[in-house]
């Protein structure tokens, strides 16, 4: 049982290269993610916005292409 103890809180292995690249591909994906989604949501707002804007005046809306 002691043995067991000590091994739960021994260093951990060094990273190898593969492990540091994948570790910093995923943060580049990430921080590519969040910036699309916070595009996307300030996009959203701005073509809700001139949507009501457009309402209160009486502007038709434009049809969607299909």
């Amino acid at each position: 049982m002691l043995a067991k103890a000590r091994n739960l809180f021994r260093d951990p292995a060094p990273l190898t290269a593969m492990d540091r690249t994948t570790s910093e591909a995923k943060l580049i994906v990430d921080k590519q993610a969040r910036k699309r989604s916070e595009l996307t949501a300030s996009l959203k707002a701005a073509r809700l916005a001139k949507e009501a804007a457009d309402a209160a005046t009486g502007v038709p809306a434009k049809k969607r292409k299909k």
